[in-house]
Order: C-alpha cells, then sequence, then structure tokens
C-alpha cells in the first residue's frame, strides 16, 4: 500500500472511531430504549459502525474501531456501576470479545467474498445483520459462562437456568437490532464504499 493510501487509511479509521465513540457517549445516537432501562437493556446500534468500518477499510481497521467500541464499554461498565448491564460488562471478556469478532469477521467476509467494490445490497444487510447477531450471542454465552464459573450475588440472577434467564433478559431486543443494524449496513454501505478510496 503506498504512503498516501496509508494516510487516507489511517484518517479513514480514525473518523470511524470518532463516530463509534460519539455513539458509545451521547444517549440515542448508538443505543436505543426500549423500557428496559432497569437492567440496563437497550437496542444497540454500534454493531453497524463496527461492520461499516470492517467492510470499508478491513478487517484491521474493523478491529481497532471495535477495540475503541470495547473499551469505551467496558470503561464505563466499571466507573458506572449499580445495574446488570455494568455487572456484565465490567468483565473484560464479555466487553473486548464479541465487539472485536463483529470487527474482524465482518471484515474478512467483505474482504474474502467481494474483494470488488460492488458489494451488493444484500450482502451488506447480511453482514449487519450479523454484526449484530455475533456480538448478541457472543455476549450472552461469555456473561453465561462467566457467571457460571465465577460467584456473584444479587441483581435477581437465578441459580438454575441461568443460560436461558441471560437469552431472555439480552435477546429481548435481538430481533430489533438484527434488522435495523441491516437497514443501516445497506443504506449507509452503498454510499461510503462509492465515496471512500479503493484501499
Amino acid at each position: 500500500m503506498k504512503s498516501k493510501q496509508k494516510n487516507q487509511l489511517f484518517v479513514a479509521t480514525t473518523m470511524f472511531v470518532a463516530i463509534i465513540l460519539l455513539q458509545s457517549m451521547v444517549p440515542f445516537l448508538g443505543y436505543v430504549p426500549l423500557g428496559a432501562v432497569v437492567v440496563g437493556a437497550s437496542a444497540v446500534i454500534l454493531p453497524a459502525t463496527a461492520a461499516l468500518a470492517g467492510i470499508a477499510l478491513g478487517p484491521r481497521s474493523g478491529f481497532v474501531v471495535a477495540f475503541f467500541w470495547a473499551t469505551y464499554s467496558w470503561l464505563h461498565a466499571l466507573t458506572h456501576p449499580g445495574t446488570f448491564g455494568a455487572l456484565l460488562f465490567s468483565n473484560p471478556l464479555v466487553a473486548f470479545v464479541p465487539r472485536l469478532l463483529v470487527g474482524v469477521i465482518i471484515g474478512y467476509l467483505a474482504k474474502r467474498f467481494f474483494i470488488d467494490r460492488e458489494k451488493p445490497v444484500w450482502f451488506l444487510f447480511t453482514m449487519g445483520a450479523l454484526a449484530a447477531f455475533i456480538n448478541t450471542f457472543m455476549v450472552i454465552f461469555l456473561s453465561w459462562l462467566s457467571l457460571t464459573l465465577m460467584p456473584y450475588s444479587g441483581y435477581g440472577i437465578p441459580k438454575e437456568n441461568l443460560f436461558l434467564w441471560l437469552a431472555g433478559i439480552l435477546a429481548l431486543n435481538f430481533v430489533f437490532e438484527f434488522l435495523v443494524n441491516g437497514l443501516l449496513v445497506a443504506a449507509i454501505g452503498r454510499v461510503l464504499l462509492k465515496r471512500l478510496p479503493k484501499f
């Protein structure tokens, strides 16, 4: 990659980082509350931003953008305790692994199967929806694993059927997230891929 392309890639990646941090910090830009405020649940649309970074810039940039998303999520959970969501995301595994997988997997799939610039709408929608699925599933799985292996108390967490209970809480908004992230990536991705340089 030429020096000019490297600079362009750096600038584009930095812009995505700024966007995902802004979405993380400003209410209603990255999280759409659906009435489950007590347990810290909300529909997350940040996977769309990490997916777009991976699709447009590649898996490395997707990883970087997802890393900043994960870092903010983890630090926010540590500094704002008191909710079930904070309990889960104060665990680095739960905060980092699902987000990093979104950036890397989506970026890899886009690079592996659609090297050309003409990525069809159905592919973009699928990548956005898959980003939401990866994030939700891995948060549920790693939360279940963590709460099974480590002692916990409070928050009304049951001892039995823990996985199903977590799935019921965290997957409450999954259909919404699946559709919204898919639509966002499909709509924004078509325009973005035409505007950004080819890396």
